[in-house]
């Protein structure tokens, strides 16, 4: 088991199609679409269930943010127990994720990242024919939350203030979070006047910003402008928030 852990991507990705989700459907699924870990804890565990009619080979692991990370290179301080397992059909699996310990801000929140591989079993119906075998790969974001972040999670988002600028004709939004909590926004509206303008948001890091480009804009300079946002909570929910948006034409204004 022991070699079956270290080797087992390293040997099977070259011979198969590695998909994200979100372009292939996973038949093993978790309870929970992000994992907060209490600087306080442990550990956490997560369930994993199995959808499928046959048996498939699971492997984990948590890395700081590389998305090309495997389990020989992953260097988050965190440990998945177990790493591997056999997961049969309509069957589930509990797993365990250890803080290992490392010097990490104690003001703000903290994200990594786990990896969980799904490696089917082969179709023995067709054995006798060359068949390719597609591992679905998925990434959840874990929050190391130390207990002396000033404030609640629940109320990160209020924290968030947007400015709009221009250069050179061209528009874009910046945000800026004063919390200490990750803010993950999927969703985002400029409005100005009756003119709506989209743009696709990112999460913002705490005590940090984003800026994002606006394309095709048109801000109303004699109308207020205010920014729609949908976010997702420490739940999973997607949530409404709108704010204010600071313009060149307001900023210095008494």
């Amino acid at each position: 088991m022991t070699w079956f852990n270290a080797k087992l991507f390293k040997v099977v990705a070259p011979l198969a199609l590695v998909a994200q989700l979100g372009s292939a459907s996973a038949s093993v699924v978790m309870s929970t679409t992000r994992v907060i870990y209490p600087a306080d804890a442990r550990e956490q565990t997560l369930q994993l269930s199995s959808q499928d009619d046959s048996p498939s080979v699971m492997q984990l692991w948590v890395d700081s943010g590389n998305p090309e990370s495997t389990p020989q290179n992953a260097d988050a301080p965190f440990i998945v127990t177990p790493p591997v397992f056999k997961i049969n059909p309509k069957a589930g699996q509990t797993v365990r994720i250890v803080f290992t310990g490392k010097d990490l801000p104690q003001d703000r929140e903290s994200v990594f990242y786990l990896n969980t591989l799904q490696i089917p079993s082969l179709n023995s119906t067709y054995r006798e024919q060359n068949q390719m075998m597609v591992m679905l790969r998925n990434r959840l974001k874990v929050f190391y939350r130390p207990t002396t972040i000033a404030g609640s999670a629940q109320k990160a988002p209020e924290q968030l203030s947007f400015r709009l600028e221009s250069e050179a004709g061209k528009w874009r939004i910046s945000a800026n979070n004063a919390s200490g909590y990750h803010v993950s926004l999927i969703e985002g509206q400029v409005v100005s006047g009756s003119h709506v303008t989209k743009f696709t948001p990112s999460m913002v890091a705490p005590q940090s910003g984003q800026t994002w480009k606006l394309e095709s804009a048109h801000i109303d300079d004699s109308a207020p402008v205010r920014v729609k946002v949908k976010y997702i909570d420490d739940y999973g929910a997607v949530r409404d928030a709108e704010y204010p948006a600071t313009t060149p034409t307001t900023t210095g204004k008494n």
